[in-house]
């Protein structure tokens, strides 16, 4: 906090901008008023900077002497701005109350310009990573292969519209029509089609029986309500589709 000798170091940073005639009552006036506003001395000494600057942007006419509350104004607006960039995104094994600990250190500690704000960004050094990003990590999705050892990665699915449609004569990007109406799901053609534009291998006999099998499996589980309905959906849709 400011001490008497703070107050007097201030004061005589003040005088030696505007000339002013300082006294044993203006050390004591500064020193209370900034003891009970809480300001540091490098609060007060970084504000009294402020001060001066913002006055030089000031016609002559309009410039004035600094006063301890002038110093409290732009100390509070300061460490607000601070305050303003607090990230604290806490650790998983801390309870709520070393929580709410940690993040009243850490506003404080930034709120007196001790500490930077973070900006998230993380610079990547050697060595092991972090214990916390590890904990994270392991509390979160899973590893990605890099390749298909296992064989049992499924055909990429390519767009239909990527091609023409060799069936309905449908140009790149415009859907497939049936008796002058566009479809929902393009001619099989022309996915056949797609994927041979592309390279890509079409589903096996075994890969299509396994599908199959996994529809009628889902299928035998609905009430006979909702198997109804999907039924009459599905003629539906045979009609409209149809070529």
């Amino acid at each position: 906090m400011i001490t008497i000798e703070d107050a007097s170091t201030l004061l005589g940073l003040a005088a030696a901008r505007d000339q002013r005639t300082v006294g044993r009552a203006d050390i004591l006036a500064w020193h209370a008023d900034l003891t009970a506003a809480g300001l540091t001395r490098t609060d007060a000494e970084q504000a009294l900077t402020v001060f001066y600057q913002e006055m030089a942007n000031r016609q002559p006419k309009d410039r004035y002497r600094v006063t301890p509350v002038d110093l409290i104004d732009i100390a509070k607006r300061a460490r607000r701005e601070r305050v303003a960039n607090l990230r604290y995104d806490g650790d998983p094994d801390e309870t709520p109350e070393q929580y709410l600990t940690r993040l009243r250190a850490r506003t404080a500690a930034l709120a007196d310009g001790r500490i930077g704000h973070d900006t998230g960004l993380r610079a990547l050094g050697p060595g092991i990573p972090d214990p916390r990003l590890l904990r994270e990590l392991a509390a979160i999705g899973h590893d990605v292969p890099d390749d298909d050892t296992t064989g049992s990665r499924r055909p990429v699915r390519v767009g239909p519209l990527t091609v023409a449609c060799p069936a309905c004569q449908a140009p790149l990007g415009k859907h497939c029509r049936s008796n002058g109406h566009p479809r929902t799901v393009a001619h099989a053609a022309r996915r056949r089609a797609a994927r041979d534009a592309h390279d890509l291998p079409r589903e096996d006999t075994a890969q299509i029986a396994a599908r199959k099998e996994a529809a009628a499996a889902y299928l035998a589980q609905l009430p006979p309500e909702e198997r109804a309905q999907l039924q009459e959906f599905q003629h539906h849709l045979r009609e409209t589709e149809a070529p």
